[in-house]
């Protein structure tokens, strides 16, 4: 994703071990953007969030 990238159904999801942000904060996470280049698979975290 690239900064401003807006999180979907289609780019975000909940996989185990999970080294991100608990599964009960994807409702939360879709419609936010992130501030900053990430690479797919990198575990979401608040810092990534505009």
């Amino acid at each position: 994703m690239k900064a401003g990238d807006i999180f979907t159904k289609e780019n975000l999801r909940a996989i185990r071990p999970g080294y991100g942000l608990a599964p009960q904060y994807y409702d939360i996470l879709l419609g936010k953007s992130v501030k900053k280049d990430i690479e797919r698979g990198t575990p979401v975290n608040w810092g990534l969030l505009e």
